[in-house]
């Protein structure tokens, strides 16, 4: 399914990407400072990632499946720790919703990697970056 000429999973990937902007935005509104220039850098590389990925650059593909395991490699282990600390204090079942919360990112993130490798989604930054 197209919106505007692209696949509603880049579509998708890209808004992913631009919310990463919003935690930066507060941070760099409130610190000076080396952190603030950090935090307005991350703003501005997630923008320039979106859009990147709706004008169908290659770079910002690779990038973002870079990202994307990333994620994939930090939210796994922020779930295999929420699950010893459940199970070594004996907690059973509050525990349960921090780990669907995990999950059901995961299974986004999970998605989205595989989505990119898809051969139509690599067929239409292809069919982008040569024109």
């Amino acid at each position: 399914m197209l919106i505007k000429g692209r696949p509603v999973g880049i579509w998708i990937l890209a808004f992913w990407s631009a919310t990463h902007a919003i935690p930066a935005l507060f941070v760099a509104l409130d610190a000076g400072g080396a952190k603030g220039l950090i935090a307005w850098a991350v703003v501005i590389a997630e923008v320039t990632l979106a859009t990147g990925l709706i004008m169908g650059r290659a770079l910002a593909r690779y990038v973002l499946i870079v990202q994307v395991a990333a994620h994939v490699l930090v939210f796994a282990l922020f779930a295999c720790a929420a699950m010893f600390i459940a199970i070594a204090w004996g907690l059973r079942g509050v525990e349960l919703a921090v780990v669907l919360s995990i999950v059901g990112y995961l299974l986004l993130v999970c998605w989205a990697f595989m989505y990119l490798f898809h051969p139509g989604v690599e067929e239409f930054f292809t069919r982008q970056s040569r024109k």
